[in-house]
């Protein structure tokens, strides 16, 4: 027979299992993020460089919000999501449980603002989080940050999302050019597409005029010619119903890109309603889809 803590460790393993699976799906139901952040991401959008080592330091869980290398193995609240886990995620448990263990050294993070990232000690994390342990013993390297980081995971894409916003705005002066111009994204990487969409129909106006057009120019001709269009064709297609959280600015990344995906599959012209509407449709059954395949798998269907 088992010892009580091994038996105990079991037991708070499928507990984190079952809670990190039906978090995911009412998540995904609900369109949000479940994914810890990636500190590589992180430190090239925010651009850190030298890190500080600041010793041992005891840090509350709660700010521990993502992972250098493991942020597609936990969710955000740092429940295991691969089954392939459990053998060691179990034995990290009987050690916190086991009375007679020497207990764990301390685990790796690195600090950006007032927020924490694993550098060594995952498990640790997400064991320590599902046994309501407040706080867990750390060395700590901190980066300093040219944003401030505080809060939680919310808080930090909202102000990376400002950071690639205002990029975006001193590069194109939309808002001189344009000051109720309300181009907002709330996914990453939207801004980009938009400088390189700016960029090509610059490219595409000297052609026809036959001169280099300033780059201001393009800037205006674009907002006015293609993504206002774009909107309002957009606006009377009822996608924006569709994921009620996101922007018209999301939309207009997504059905972009979209349509350039049906261009290169199919060839020809694909018009921005068909985009639309195939984008809708093929969205709903993902949807469906993966919610079929996800109760089935937790049935055992």
């Amino acid at each position: 027979m088992q010892p009580p803590y091994r038996q105990q460790a079991r037991q708070e393993w499928d507990q984190a299992y079952r809670k990190a699976y039906w978090g995911n799906l009412l998540h995904t139901l609900q369109g949000r993020q479940v994914d810890l952040l990636d500190f590589n991401e992180i430190s090239h959008r925010l651009h850190l460089t030298s890190s500080i080592y600041r010793g041992v330091q005891v840090v509350p869980l709660e700010k521990i919000v993502g992972s250098v290398g493991r942020y597609n193995d936990f969710n955000r609240a740092f429940l295991p999501r691969k089954k392939a886990m459990q053998e060691r995620w179990q034995a990290v448990a009987t050690m916190y449980l086991n009375p007679a263990s020497r207990g764990l050294p301390p685990i790796e993070l690195f600090k950006v603002g007032n927020l924490y990232f694993v550098r060594d000690g995952n498990h640790r994390v997400s064991v320590a989080r599902q046994l309501k342990i407040h706080d867990i013993e750390a060395y700590v390297w901190e980066y300093p940050a040219v944003l401030p980081l505080t809060g939680g995971k919310d808080s930090v894409e909202r102000v990376l999302m400002e950071s690639e916003r205002d990029v975006f705005l001193q590069h194109t002066q939309l808002d001189t050019l344009h000051p109720n111009h309300g181009i907002y994204l709330t996914l990453p990487g939207g801004y980009t597409e938009l400088l390189g969409q700016i960029s090509r129909y610059q490219q595409v106006l000297s052609r026809i005029d036959e001169q280099p057009i300033p780059y201001e120019e393009a800037v205006v001709a674009w907002y006015d010619m293609v993504y206002e269009t774009t909107i309002g064709i957009l606006g009377k297609t009822g996608v924006f119903d569709q994921f009620p959280r996101r922007t018209p600015a999301d939309f207009y990344v997504w059905i972009s890109q979209h349509q350039r995906d049906l261009r290169e599959c199919y060839g020809g012209k694909v018009m921005v309603q068909d985009a639309a509407f195939d984008f809708s449709e093929t969205h709903k059954r993902k949807g469906l889809r993966g919610l079929i395949y996800r109760l089935r798998v937790r049935l055992g269907a």
